[in-house]
Formats: C-alpha cells, sequence, structure tokens
C-alpha cells in the first residue's frame, strides 16, 4: 500500500493550500449566490412595477367610467385635460408578463373589457339633449340602460384585475421570500466560511504540528540518551527532514560509538604497553632499596623512595583513565578513613617538588590541623594535580600557596598561584574530559585535559564539590570542599 510521506515544505504546503482552496470555493458560492440574490432582487421588482401599472390601468378605466357618467347624468363638461394611457399600460404590461401565458390571458380579457365599456361609456348621451323634457327623459333612460350595462363590465373587469394584482401579489411576495432567504444564505456562507477556515487550519496546524512535536520529541530523547551513554530509541521511520535528521544522528551515533570502542582498545593496549615498563622500572627501585643491587647512601634512597611513589601513581592515574572511559560505569574507588590534611598537603608537595624545582617555583603550605574522612591516596592525587596545574602554568621564581581552613562545616583545601588566570567562560568546561583553558596546552604544557575531571570525579565520590576561581593574568586558585570530620567512637585512628 503506498503511503505519502511529506516533506516539511509539503506539510507546510497543504497547510496553506488547503484553507485557501476553502475559501475559494465559498468565493465561488458566494459569486453565484450573489448574482441569485440580484435576479430574485431583480424579479421582486418586476413584480411590484406590474402591481403598480395594474393599478394604473383600473385607474384610467375608472376615469372614463366616471368622466362619461358625470357627463352623462349630472351634466359636467368632460375632462378634455385627462388622457387615457390604457393603450400604453397594456403594451407595457403585454412586455412585462411576456412567457406566462395564463396572465396574458388575464389581461386580454381585461383590455376587452375595457374596450367595451369604452364603448358604452360613448353611447351615454348628454344630460341636455334636444327635444325638451320628453328628449331629456328619453336620453336619461337610455343612459340608465347603458349605465346597467356598464356597471355589469366594471364588475367583470374588476374581477378580473383582482385575480391579475392577486396572482402577481403572491408572486411578489415569494421573491421577497427568495430575496430575504438568499440573504440569509449569504450570511451563513460568510460566518461559515469564517468559522470553517479557522476550523480547517486549526485541524492541519493540529496535525501536522502533533508530528513534527512527537518526531521532534523522540530526537531530543534520542540526543539525551546518547549524552547518557545509553542505547537510543529507535530511528524514526519517514522522509521529512526530521526523520532524517534522526536518521542520521543514529548514524553519527553509531559511527561514535565505534569511535569510543577502537579509542577504548587502543588506550587498553597502551595501557599494556606502558604498564610493562613501569613495573620493571618499580621492581628495579625496590631492589634498589632492599639492597638487592648493592648498598645505598640515605639521601639517593629517599629519592628512589618518592620515585617509587611517582611510578606508583603514574599507574593509579592510567587506571583511573580506563575507568573514565568505561562506557556506563564509575571505575574510580575510594577508600574513606580518618585522615589529617597535614600529611596529605605534605605528601602532595614533596610529589611535586622535583617538578617545581625545575620550574624554579616554590610550593609554600600553610600550617593545619583539619581532619577529614577521606581517602588520602586519592586526595594526595587531586591535589598533584591541582599543584603541578599551578606550577605548570606559573612564571619563574614565583610561589604557590596551598591552605586549608573550615567553611560551613567543610573543609575546604585551596592552591592558589600567580599564572595565566581562568577565563570566565572556560572555568566549568575545564572539568569537563579533554578540556583546555588553551589549544596549545596538549604540545607545549604536555597537557591530556583529563587531571581536573578525574579530580571532579574524586572529590564528588567523596560528596564534596570543586571549583575555580581566578581572573585572567592575576592568577588562579582551585579549591575542592569535603564534609568535616564528625567526631565518632568508630572512627579509625
Amino acid at each position: 500500500m503506498f503511503v505519502f510521506q511529506a516533506r516539511m515544505f509539503h506539510k507546510w504546503l497543504i497547510l496553506l493550500a488547503v484553507p485557501l482552496l476553502f475559501e475559494f470555493v465559498v468565493g465561488a458560492t458566494l459569486i453565484y449566490l450573489q448574482r441569485y440574490y440580484g435576479e430574485a432582487v431583480q424579479a421582486e421588482a418586476e413584480r411590484k412595477a406590474i402591481i403598480y401599472h395594474t393599478n394604473q390601468l383600473w385607474y384610467d378605466t375608472m376615469w372614463i367610467i366616471t368622466n362619461s357618467a358625470s357627463a352623462a347624468f349630472l351634466g359636467h363638461r368632460p375632462d378634455s385635460l385627462a388622457r387615457d394611457n390604457s393603450a400604453q399600460e397594456f403594451e407595457l404590461l403585454r412586455r412585462m408578463i411576456a412567457g406566462e401565458p395564463q396572465q396574458a390571458e388575464r389581461l386580454d380579457n381585461i383590455m376587452m373589457c375595457r374596450d367595451r365599456i369604452t364603448i358604452l361609456c360613448g353611447m351615454l348621451r348628454p344630460y341636455r339633449s334636444e327635444g325638451g323634457s320628453l328628449g331629456q327623459i328619453l336620453a336619461m333612460k337610455s343612459n340608465l340602460k347603458t349605465g346597467r350595462r356598464i356597471v355589469e363590465e366594471n364588475v367583470v373587469v374588476g374581477g378580473l384585475i383582482r385575480s391579475f394584482r392577486e396572482y402577481e401579489l403572491e408572486q411578489s411576495a415569494k421573491a421577497a421570500a427568495s430575496v430575504r432567504r438568499i440573504a440569509s444564505l449569504i450570511q451563513f456562507v460568510f460566518i461559515g466560511a469564517y468559522v470553517g477556515s479557522s476550523v480547517i487550519a486549526y485541524l492541519l496546524f493540529h496535525y501536522f504540528m502533533q508530528g513534527i512535536h512527537k518526531s521532534t520529541q523522540a530526537l531530543l530523547i534520542n540526543i539525551q540518551l546518547f549524552r547518557k551513554k545509553q542505547p537510543l530509541a529507535p530511528a524514526l521511520e519517514g522522509t521529512d527532514e526530521i526523520a532524517l535528521l534522526d536518521q542520521r544522528f543514529h548514524e553519527v551515533a553509531e559511527e561514535v560509538g565505534t569511535a569510543q570502542t577502537m579509542k577504548r582498545a587502543f588506550l587498553r593496549t597502551m595501557s599494556r604497553e606502558i604498564r610493562a615498563p613501569i613495573e620493571s622500572a618499580t621492581q628495579y627501585l625496590k631492589q634498589l632499596l632492599d639492597g638487592s643491587l648493592g648498598p645505598i647512601s640515605e639521601e639517593p634512597k629517599t629519592l628512589v623512595e618518592q620515585a617509587g611513589k611517582t611510578l606508583g601513581r603514574l599507574i593509579v592515574l592510567m587506571n583511573d583513565l580506563l575507568s573514565l572511559e568505561a562506557s556506563g560505569m564509575i571505575g574510580i574507588g575510594v577508600v574513606p578513613r580518618k585522615c589529617g590534611l597535614a600529611a596529605v598537603i605534605q605528601s602532595a608537595i614533596e610529589a611535586i617538588a622535583p617538578f617545581a624545582s625545575k620550574n624554579k617555583i616554590r610550593v609554600e603550605a600553610q600550617e593545619t590541623m583539619l581532619e577529614v574522612r577521606a581517602d588520602p591516596d586519592r586526595i594526595t592525587q587531586v591535589l598533584v594535580n591541582f599543584l603541578s596545574n599551578a606550577v605548570k602554568f606559573s612564571a619563574p621564581d614565583s610561589s604557590v600557596n596551598v591552605s586549608a581552613l573550615a567553611v560551613d562545616g567543610l573543609v575546604e583545601v585551596r592552591v592558589m598561584d600567580s599564572g595565566r588566570g581562568v577565563p570566565a567562560h572556560l572555568r566549568d568546561a575545564i572539568f569537563q574530559r579533554f578540556e583546555q583553558v588553551a589549544a596549545t596546552d596538549a604540545t607545549e604544557k604536555l597537557g591530556s585535559g583529563l587531571g581536573l575531571p578525574i579530580c571532579k570525579e574524586i572529590v564528588e565520590l567523596h560528596g564534596g564539590t570543586i571549583g575555580v576561581e581566578s581572573e585572567p593574568g592575576k592568577g588562579s586558585t582551585f579549591w575542592f570542599r569535603l564534609p568535616g570530620l564528625v567526631p565518632d567512637r568508630g572512627d579509625e585512628n
């Protein structure tokens, strides 16, 4: 079965075209109704005109009768100024009722009766006739006989005119009703056009926007799943732009997943390759310390111990790197216990001492008696990262200061330097993986962009927070806060 898959352009075109097509149909309907309305109005006006001219014909007939009777019975002089327009009215009515045989027959009968009335009115003798009183009596007798015939004919013509007028009045009423009906229909069409176009536009908009909303929501859900490194929902079907975008997103996500798998495999391989020489070097250092390779003096022995610790932290760092890159799991473990911050800070300073000496940087620590419940090795790892960054980005012959203080029931450790600082828009980003302040840090400063994300992971595993305060050109203060030690008899010493 063929299913039409509309693109966004097609959907918007349909959304525009359907209301326009509806308006076109409504417009054509209104034009037709307007024409029909005009014809109905014209028909009503013609019927009223026929009624008017019929009344005029009846008026002319009555004028002939009254004028003739007045002259015959009362001796008045005939009205010479009055004109008989019956012939003109008859011809006009004949044209107006053309196509109506019944009315035409009535009109012919009216005119025949009227002609007979005209003839009879002409037979009336003047009131003052020759022959004296006898002549007047004979004239009166003749006029009475003729008048009776005129009255009879007038009754007949009156009935015919009344029948003619009633038909025209009925047709006029029908025409008026048709005018009112069409006017109401036009109003209904106008209202229907407004409501219908609004409803059609709303339904189409709702239908298309519902599909667009669902597609957009599905795409956003897939983006969220991708960010959480969870399996994506199935790709949207269809050929519209959002479906194509979601399909392309699935392809990109698959490519990214393949690249991530290859990267993890590469990191595991490199870890094994690097771990072997480090472990070999560690064994050599242990042999030096236990005297297997001969006795060594106290000063070299201290350096060898420090080198062993550094190699140990390097192995831990490699393990953390692999843990951070592991999909969907947190591989960094912490073993909290009671520890003093003074010893942790001193251990971190000793770890970066050779590096600081090489860069001519003084590392100074304020005395503190604060204690926390934390994993000292992991906190040392955080401080080593803070201190190494501070030394790396500080100018020669400058100093880096470490301090610890209690803040609102928390213990805050701060590392302050006088380096280049961190721009405001990067103060959150640098705690994300592979983010650095400058693009050249990876080559010029040998940075990986992983140290601070690992520090953030460690601090958050302790239930703490991490951040930086900085002003470009005036140095930075990196800090982390841990819950303070609460006295507890079960705490380990």
